[in-house]
């Protein structure tokens, strides 16, 4: 009877920390996840060097950022020295903006170059 009280406490104090503990640990790291990235992103849009850009690919990620498809954009940057600069783009988009983000397309991006090397932000993105 006692290592029956026993197993049910050890029971239920892993549940309790599961539900107390670990779950909500989990959802606050999930819902950070690519904060960053955004908080660059935005920084980038406003106080970034303008560009234009050709879309090389589009590539689903099958991730979703507040309802959105997030796509990695494959992009030959025109930089304001003349010279262009290929990059990978993980961003969110518009669903409805979706078929002006096509191969061939030209969009406008800003660009900075510093310490955390060449960022890329798309105009027109969704950045929550």
């Amino acid at each position: 009877m006692n290592a029956t009280w026993i197993g049910m406490a050890i029971v239920a104090f892993s549940l309790l920390t599961l539900l107390f503990i670990t779950i909500p640990l989990l959802r606050r790291g999930l819902q950070n996840s690519g904060r960053e990235d955004r908080v660059t992103a935005k920084k980038v849009l406003e106080e970034g060097t303008e560009a234009r850009a050709v879309i090389r690919s589009i590539k689903p990620t099958n991730a979703r950022l507040g309802g959105e498809p997030v796509v990695i954009l494959e992009l030959d940057v025109f930089l304001t020295d003349g010279s262009t600069r290929r990059t990978d783009v993980r961003t969110a988009i518009h669903s409805v903006h979706i078929p002006a983000f096509q191969p061939g397309q030209v969009i406008g991006v800003k660009y900075e170059m510093g310490t955390g090397g060449f960022v890329v932000a798309v105009e027109g993105a969704y950045l929550p």
